[in-house]
């Protein structure tokens, strides 16, 4: 077995989250209604709306439509808040639709049975239910909320027969169908047998979350739909079902709605995909590490340059790299939309030569020279005029500097190698910065962004000295600079000790 080049693994950052109790109350539940002419009678309607709904003015949101919404008003957007701040989903607006009662009589069956029969004798406007959703209330969403065009449907027992009847009938009326529990069983399996019919009707990408009940899968007919979609499927629609041990009809819901929205939203993420080294230079039969700090549940990797796809090797915690490669790190999502590719190089060379110690140099720090002036990105620091010189010692903090923002600042001088091998060299900075080492520009993070846009290298190093050159610049007062490396056999990467940075006297 190859030995990896003198260094270990990085440690991961786990970020602790405190449980903020105010954060688990629920948006304010805004009140509508809207008249139904389909359904000669008017309807109320209650919008959750994200947090950030009122801060975030030109975001535009998907929305999701709840059957039976004075049951599930607060439930399912409880679920999902909690579903949101583990990062698991995007924020979203909610619309619960609370059934019809005339006469004391909920009218659900009217609206979620499709065909007529005797018992219940108000069945059979199922067809027309969907005609209010897509005709009247979907329209009068989109007119009044930031809805980006995305949208999905959730439904319980007989809402979820219901759902499912949707998708068979007007599958391009929603993206996603949550189906609870769903009474698949009613008329002696009606939707079912409908399945096998249409379900090769869906012709574009659709995502289907059937929920059950393990002791009472077979008895609602769950198990034979799963038959029909299992020869019937096609391949754009994604469909999956789960079923729950020790649960009851209605306390299945709960896992049901949890497990549903994550599945739907499988690879979602506010970041990109995060690994370091972003590239390297890697020397001939000395294997090393890239590392996946990150973590997502389709991750597919390629060392040739090909496109993964979801045969391709599984990218954990690390891959390997026993000689050059063009790494492809491609995330893979429930419905695609979150898909994400990234690319690096890891180059066959050699050994960065080292100097012996230069004359006239003193260990605590680097020089840094500061400079004003408004850019994008860096400048040519030869046409500036210096504002203010000093060393980078264990005292020096850019909070001091005599500018706040509009400055830029160049930190030069020698670091000081003590054992051979690679060293991983990371910079982080808002806005941006760049770092050489022998003179050679080694990670480029310029352009105005925020710090949380590492750049990363990988480089093969022996004891000596390297010229070392660090620019940045920035526009506003949210100044941040994070030079790091990790040098071989450590566990974390760390900012160079200051006894091994120098500086000309």
């Amino acid at each position: 077995m190859k030995r990896i080049f003198r260094l270990t693994t990085v440690s991961v950052i786990l970020l602790i989250l405190q449980i903020n109790y105010s954060s688990a109350q629920q948006n304010e539940i805004i009140s509508d209604s809207i008249y139904s002419n389909v359904l000669n009678e008017y309807r109320s309607v209650k919008v959750i709306l994200p947090a950030d709904y009122n801060s975030e003015t030109a975001k535009k949101y998907e929305v999701i439509y709840l059957t039976d919404g004075e049951w599930v008003v607060n439930l399912f957007p409880f679920i999902y808040k909690f579903a949101q701040d583990e990062q698991y989903v995007p924020p979203v607006i909610i619309v619960a639709l609370p059934n019809t009662y005339l006469k004391k009589v909920n009218q659900r069956d009217r609206d979620f049975l499709p065909v007529n029969v005797p018992s219940p004798a108000i069945s059979g406007g199922a067809d027309k239910f969907i005609s209010f959703l897509k005709d009247e209330l979907r329209p009068y969403i989109d007119k009044n909320y930031r809805t980006n065009g995305s949208n999905s449907l959730y439904g319980h027992s007989y809402g979820g027969l219901f759902v499912m009847y949707a998708l068979l009938t007007e599958p391009q009326l929603f993206d996603t169908y949550y189906s609870t529990d769903p009474s698949m069983w009613w008329n002696n399996d009606f939707v079912i047998k409908l399945a096998s019919e249409k379900l090769g009707n869906i012709k574009s990408q659709k995502v289907l979350w059937i929920a059950g009940i393990e002791s009472t899968y077979k008895g609602m007919g769950i198990e034979r739909m799963d038959s029909v979609l299992k020869l019937k499927a096609p391949d754009n629609l994604k469909w999956k079902i789960a079923t729950f041990p020790n649960e009851k009809h209605n306390s299945v819901r709960l896992k049901a709605m949890y497990d549903g929205i994550k599945y739907a939203n499988q690879g979602f993420t506010d970041g990109p995909i995060s690994f370091h080294p972003m590239g390297a230079i890697l020397l001939r039969d000395k294997p090393a590490p890239v590392f996946i700090l990150n973590s997502f549940p389709e991750l597919r990797y390629e060392l040739d340059g090909s496109e993964p796809d979801l045969s391709s090797p599984k990218a954990e915690s690390r891959i390997i790299l026993n000689g050059p490669a063009e790494l492809v790190l491609r995330s893979f999502s429930t419905t695609g939309k979150y898909d994400q590719t990234v690319r690096a190089s890891y180059l066959p060379g050699e050994v960065y030569p080292s100097l012996p110690r230069p004359k006239k140099i003193s260990s605590g720090g680097f020089k840094y020279t500061i400079y004003e002036g408004v850019w994008d990105k860096i400048p040519d620091f030869k046409k500036l005029k210096a504002l203010q010189t000093g060393i980078t010692d264990s005292l020096f903090s850019l909070k001091n500097l005599p500018l706040k923002k509009n400055f830029a600042l160049v930190a030069e001088g020698y670091v000081e190698i003590t054992e051979d091998g690679y060293y991983l060299w990371v910079i982080g900075s808002n806005d941006g910065s760049r770092l050489y080492i022998n003179n050679t520009l080694l990670i480029d993070n310029d352009g105005i962004h925020n710090s949380e846009n590492l750049k990363s290298f990988m480089i093969p190093m022996q004891k000596g000295f390297y010229p070392l050159k660090l620019e940045y610049f920035q526009t506003d007062e949210s100044h941040n600079l994070q030079l790091i490396y990790l040098t071989p056999g450590a566990g974390d990467p760390t900012p160079v000790p200051f006894k091994y940075r120098y500086h000309r006297n």
